[in-house]
Parts: structure tokens; C-alpha cells; sequence
């Protein structure tokens, strides 16, 4: 016989709980390494038990959380400059394709990047990270959804995702230096605006040099911050990405 296929009900209070906890994950406010297991989801998110497990796997295949029996729980995946590294140079990988492979020929694209660019300058003007990371993941996957091929936007997703939080960590340590953080972001915003140029003038070229240059701000803007001594230095070297055959 054939699984019973969930409940509407409960499919969505597993989703609801998830983007949650996700988004808890994202903003720091469940640091990185904290433990999170059932017991936590039964009290804070009211789920029943089958929820609270189906969450915890969601998570897990997302990698914001792994399973650790021989810890005996499950905890919040770590965020230490190895992680970076491999972040920087996934987050890399995922903009340069992206600039070979985006579809110039959607003609809603530039209309549909300048709606999120008005939105994302209201949210850096606010300085609220969490909006800010979801706006500019929303703009870069818009771009992927245009290409069309469902194994690479799911890549590309789950890159920004993990994306977002690196960047919430680099805004909350880059506000501590002001002055610093409004160049940070000035920079994003005009480089979304030569990235929005770029795709309404069907530009490829211009496109294959501005997208990975957008990707690699955020490598320069940790190398900033370790420069400013607002964080201790680490001793690993983030190497610049070297794509096959160049």
C-alpha cells in the first residue's frame, strides 16, 4: 500500500516552522554551533513531534544543522573561516555561471531586478540585515530562475541561503564601523544597478565582468574587516577562485 501523503495542515506548520527557524539561523539570533533538537521546536514553535522531526531533517538536508548522535543532539552549523572559505568561493562558482548562463532574452528580467533593487535600497537605507540578505537573494535568483535548469538554480539557492548568513555576520561585525559599512553598501547598490544595465542592454560581455566582481565584494569585505582589526586575524588565506580552463 502507498504512504498516507501528509496533511495540508501539517505540511505547512512543518514549512512555516522551518523558514522560521531558518530565517533564526540566517540573523544570528540562533548563533552558529547552538544546539537545536526537538525539545526546543515542542516549546518555542509549538510543533508536534512528527513536525519537529520532519523540520529538523528539512534543515539538515539544507545543511544549516547537522545530526550528531554521538553528541547527542543536533546542532546549528558552524560559521569559522574554513566555513567562509568554502562559502566565498560556492557563492563565486555560483555568479560566474550565472553570467555565462542567465537568459538575456527574458524580457521581464530588467523590469523584475529594478521592483527588488527599489526594494533592497529601502531595506540597506534601514539597515535591517535580514531583509536586506532576503531582497538580494531574491535578485540573484530571479537571474537563475531565467536559465531554466531546475539542478542549478537548486545550487544556487542553497548557496545564497548559506550566503545570507555570512553576510549578516559581516554586517553586524561592519557596524561597529559605520562609515565603512554605508561604503560597503553603497558599493552593492551600484553594482546591482551596472548588473540591472547590463541585462536590460543584453550585454553578456558586460555581464560576465560584473556579476563575478559582485561576487567577490564579499571576500574584499571580510578582508576589510580583518584589516581593521575589528575581528581577530585568522591564519587561512581565502584563495580567489580559478574556474576551469582559465
Amino acid at each position: 500500500m502507498g504512504r498516507t501523503p501528509a496533511s495540508p495542515k501539517k505540511v505547512s506548520q512543518t514549512g512555516a516552522a522551518v523558514e522560521k527557524i531558518r530565517s533564526r539561523i540566517i540573523d544570528l539570533t540562533i548563533p552558529p554551533g547552538s544546539r537545536i533538537d526537538e525539545p526546543l521546536l515542542l516549546k518555542e514553535f509549538q510543533l508536534g513531534r512528527t513536525p519537529a522531526r520532519e523540520a529538523i531533517n528539512q534543515l539538515a538536508a539544507e545543511g544549516f544543522v547537522k545530526i550528531l548522535p554521538n553528541r547527542g543532539g543536533t546542532f546549528v552549523r558552524k560559521l569559522d573561516l574554513a566555513e567562509i572559505g568554502e562559502i566565498v568561493v560556492a557563492h563565486q562558482l555560483v555568479e560566474n555561471n550565472l553570467a555565462q548562463l542567465c537568459r538575456l532574452d527574458d524580457e521581464t528580467l530588467a523590469d523584475d531586478l529594478e521592483r527588488i533593487q527599489s526594494a533592497y535600497r529601502v531595506e540597506v537605507d534601514n539597515r535591517r540585515y535580514l531583509n536586506i540578505t532576503a531582497l538580494n537573494e531574491q535578485f540573484h535568483m530571479r537571474m537563475n530562475q531565467s536559465i531554466g535548469n531546475s539542478f542549478f538554480h537548486d545550487f544556487a539557492q542553497s548557496t545564497h541561503r548559506h550566503v545570507r548568513r555570512l553576510l549578516v555576520y559581516l554586517y553586524t561585525l561592519e557596524s561597529a564601523l559605520p562609515e565603512q559599512q554605508e561604503e560597503q553598501f553603497e558599493l552593492n547598490v551600484r553594482q546591482h544597478d551596472h548588473i540591472i544595465e547590463a541585462v536590460r542592454a543584453k550585454d553578456r560581455e558586460k555581464l560576465t565582468e560584473v556579476l563575478p566582481e559582485h561576487a567577490g565584494a564579499t571576500q574584499d569585505r571580510l578582508v576589510r574587516l580583518l584589516q581593521s582589526k575589528t575581528v581577530a586575524p585568522f591564519p587561512v588565506k581565502l584563495r580567489p577562485l580559478v574556474l576551469p580552463g582559465n
